[in-house]
């Protein structure tokens, strides 16, 4: 279910995954690992130590510019900017099961962060939470 839901919702996106504060994967569409996986929600607690460490998942690093939680997102900045590939980690809580759930994407020029991380908290809330739960959109 949560794959068709990905496919139809997230279409733009590259690198999909969600899961929750057990490890538990609830759909990857990469190769990532528990470790990778605790480092992108560890982005979400001190702003300073999450702009240092950035965020890695399937081995990409990308730069964090915006810390807002429950959403964190940046870029890569390896190469022209135009070629960047944008990324961002959105947290639910209580998610499924009564515990924190995550959703983490990336994305390919032409998107941007304000089309794509909309997107990634409408769908955390409606499929790792509910119907009923609104999205709490961050400060720019």
């Amino acid at each position: 279910m949560m794959e068709a839901a990905v496919k139809s919702s997230l279409k733009d996106a590259s690198k999909i995954a969600f899961w929750d504060d057990d490890g538990r994967i609830y759909y990857s569409n990469f190769q990532t690992n528990a470790e990778e996986l605790r480092g992108l929600a560890r982005v979400l607690g001190d702003r300073e130590s999450a702009i240092k460490q950035g965020m890695v998942a399937g081995g990409v690093r990308y730069e964090v510019h915006r810390h807002h939680p429950p959403a964190v997102y940046g870029r890569t900045m390896d190469g022209a900017p135009e070629s960047s590939e944008g990324a961002a980690v959105y947290k639910v809580e209580p998610g499924l099961c009564g515990r924190p759930c995550y959703g983490f994407i990336s994305y390919k020029m032409p998107n941007l962060s304000a089309r794509m991380v909309p997107m990634l908290q409408t769908f955390c809330h409606k499929h790792l939470v509910g119907e009923n739960s609104v999205p709490v959109v961050p400060a720019a």
